[in-house]
């Protein structure tokens, strides 16, 4: 029956202990009570399971992760779940008192519709902690005439001047920071997207089932591999949603696993991946806009390197050309634990 759907949410957490507690605070005050919690734990247990421990009311299973990167961690989450739809969270994510009572809704509402997402809106004062948010900001104001033409070109190359529009992935590849801006929650009704945001996503646990998981071919950290498991649910047909009532704020945080994203190699490698293996250049405006949106991916690297010093941003370069040489090859699914 539709309305006995089950519900579990599985929050992915890598030492941030204060964040958990928020993030698990923000879920013992929901509307909709009826659920259970699935805490993945990548990094020392004993604070996590201090943090849980305040938390007896609600229903909360601790699964240590051994195997290292978000891939590993999407699945434990789903797997140890044991209810119709798995929702998926990080640790550093608020939900709003409703947010699950708007994700049960919009899923009682059409049995066609395998997954959800809302906002998840980036704070002021976070905005800095995000690449993406603080230079599209900066771009908008900036008083080099250089700089702003060139984020000008960013804007219409890359991100067709559809930066406040939710849950696309463009020709060029970009996705849409939509859902991280307030004005999405004046979106009227469900939305369609391509893709589930990472940070917050629910899907039926019976798709997870059926299409093994989250792809272990997108190494490191394992971006992208999201996105992908979207793109797989919506080729079986399915629908995927944006309810801009399941309101969540996005507190980012620069500790814990935020930390590895300096693993540039895979990330560029995961995005090529991703992009040939979904989008495919298969027209003259989509390999302009793909190599432009390159351009702009690597020069970020080069970006990193000199504001950091840190070799491991410089790498992305190296991972451009080694998802480029890969070219057409779409990868293999691997759930081998």
């Amino acid at each position: 029956m539709l309305d006995s759907l089950t519900f579990s949410v599985g929050v992915f957490t890598f030492n941030r202990n204060q964040d958990l507690f928020c993030c698990l605070e923000a879920l013992r005050k929901q509307t909709y009570s009826d659920f259970s919690v699935v805490v993945v734990n990548g990094g020392e247990l004993e604070g996590v399971q201090q943090v849980v421990n305040r938390f007896s009311e609600l229903r909360v299973k601790i699964v240590n992760q051994d195997r290292k990167g978000l891939v590993e961690a999407r699945n434990l989450g789903w797997i140890h779940s044991n209810a119709d739809v798995a929702c998926l969270i990080d640790d550093d994510l608020v939900v709003a008192p409703d947010w699950l009572e708007n994700i049960r809704e919009t899923f009682l509402s059409d049995a066609r519709i395998g997954g959800v997402s809302g906002p998840t809106i980036i704070p002021q004062e976070r905005q800095a902690y995000r690449d993406l948010a603080l230079f599209l900001g900066e771009f908008s104001k900036c008083g080099n005439i250089f700089l702003w033409l060139v984020g000008k070109l960013y804007l219409f190359l890359v991100l067709e001047n559809k930066t406040k529009q939710v849950g696309r992935i463009l020709k060029s590849g970009a996705f849409t920071p939509g859902s991280n801006y307030s004005s999405c929650m004046e979106l009227s009704g469900l939305q369609e997207v391509d893709y589930l945001e990472a940070c917050h996503m629910c899907f039926r646990r019976s798709l997870l089932e059926e299409l093994g998981g989250f792809d272990y071919a997108y190494t490191g950290t394992g971006e992208w591999q999201e996105p992908d498991f979207s793109f797989r649910v919506r080729a079986k047909g399915w629908r995927l949603v944006f309810n801009p009532k399941a309101v969540t704020w996005h507190y980012i945080s620069q500790g814990g696993v935020f930390k590895a994203r300096t693993n540039s190699y895979e990330r560029s490698r995961n995005f090529i991946l991703f992009y040939m293996r979904w989008i495919k250049p298969n027209t003259p405006e989509k390999i302009f806009r793909f190599g432009i949106n390159l351009m702009f991916i690597n020069a970020y690297w080069c970006y990193k390197f000199i504001e950091t010093g840190n070799l491991d941003w410089i790498k992305g370069i190296s991972g451009t050309f080694a998802g480029l040489f890969r070219g057409n090859n779409k990868g293999r699914l691997c759930q081998s634990r």
